[in-house]
């Protein structure tokens, strides 16, 4: 990364020429021999000027063709707050990102990503912000933030096929991707008199509206519009709260919602390595010191990262969710205590347009042994 000294840009644009101009040269090569892409509205990238790519998110083979596609080389804004997939490490290494640090103010990211656009470069952001719950996921503040600061208009895209299609593309299985470039939409403006961040998070969902109506319609169709999760942990022994819930409704159904993330889930065992494997596909019993083990590392994490969870599952149930972390660890102790298993039931029901709905669930023990 080359950065300049003066306080007015602290990235230059563009920057690692030939390791760019090499990974998406051979981006390109493998995107022909190993998708069937259809592209429509690439008279919109605009030749000149400073512009935000701004897409939807399921996976990172939108990453890859931005990248590869964009008549300019794309600076992408990117994960800063946990490492990078191993799998993928060392290409995001050699191509290099700005990284922000998600859930927290960064304002370094939001310099450079700045500076990159006044200096008439390309920024690449998905402004629901990761992959961890696609279309339930409100826009991020920071696409809009960025566009007014640098006075930079965001140009929408939607994407097509893009779950899985990488292991397929890998496969040789020559995976159907689509990949929709809308028309620009002018910069952020903040009017005199306007609440600034009722104004940002406004233009914020305008831009995400822009890339869903771009989406292609068999894609939203697989989305659920209504996710419900209940939870529930019984005592096989006689305790006072017996006939109380042990755990609060509340945070029981935010936690119900952590064990049916899988990309949540994989992000702290694999890219954090955390020992949550007991949350992962866990046995007929689970000990509870591995349980406990798995509540405690994460709740140390939050220590360092405290907005982990509320940027991801929002303010209100973020803090519930550390909250119920906390009870389950008091919870485990109790019954450690007295030798006593608990029995734990979650359950996870995702409702479709068209009636269809899907059905989770997980049942185990947690025993003193």
């Amino acid at each position: 990364m080359t950065m300049r000294t003066d306080s007015t840009e602290s990235l230059r644009y563009p920057r690692r020429r030939i390791a760019r101009a090499l990974l998406r040269g051979g981006a390109r090569l493998l995107i022909a021999l190993l998708t069937r892409l259809k592209v429509r509205g690439m008279e919109n990238f605009p030749r000149s000027g400073p512009v935000i790519l701004a897409g939807n998110h399921v996976g990172v083979m939108e990453a890859v063709l931005m990248a590869a596609l964009s008549p300019r080389q794309v600076e992408f804004l990117g994960t800063g707050d946990i490492p990078i997939d191993p799998t993928y490490a060392r290409i995001v290494d050699a191509y290099g990102l700005i990284p922000v640090n998600r859930g927290n103010l960064d304002r370094d990211a939001i310099k450079k990503s700045v500076d990159v656009l006044r200096q008439g470069g390309v920024l690449g952001i998905f402004p629901e912000g990761g992959i961890w719950d696609p279309a339930h996921m409100d826009a991020q503040l920071g696409v809009a933030l960025i566009s007014q600061r640098a006075n930079a208009p965001v140009l929408p895209i939607g994407f097509g096929g893009m779950r899985g299609a990488l292991g397929s593309a890998l496969k040789f299985r020559r995976p159907h991707l689509e990949m929709h470039v809308g028309q620009l939409i002018p910069p952020a403006a903040l009017p005199e008199g306007v609440d600034r961040r009722q104004a940002l998070q406004e233009y914020a969902s305008l831009v995400l509206a822009r890339i869903t109506a771009l989406v292609p319609s068999s894609e939203l169709a697989g989305q659920p519009e209504e996710l419900n999760y209940r939870f529930s942990l019984q005592p096989d022994y006689q305790s006072s709260e017996s006939s109380q819930p042990l755990l609060a409704d509340k945070r029981g159904q935010v936690f119900a919602r952590l064990l049916f993330s899988p990309v949540l889930l994989d992000a702290l065992h694999r890219n954090l390595q955390l020992p949550v494997g007991v949350w992962i596909n866990p046995p007929a019993n689970v000990s509870s010191a591995d349980f406990t083990a798995a509540l405690n590392a994460v709740l140390e994490y939050l220590e360092h990262n405290p907005g982990f969870f509320t940027y991801r599952f929002g303010v209100e149930q973020g803090l519930e969710l550390a909250r119920a972390l906390e009870d389950l660890r008091d919870i485990l102790a109790n019954a450690r205590a007295v030798g006593g298993t608990l029995r734990l039931s979650a359950s996870s029901q995702a409702r479709f347009a068209d009636g269809r709905s899907e059905d989770y669930s997980l049942n185990f023990a947690i025993t003193p042994q």
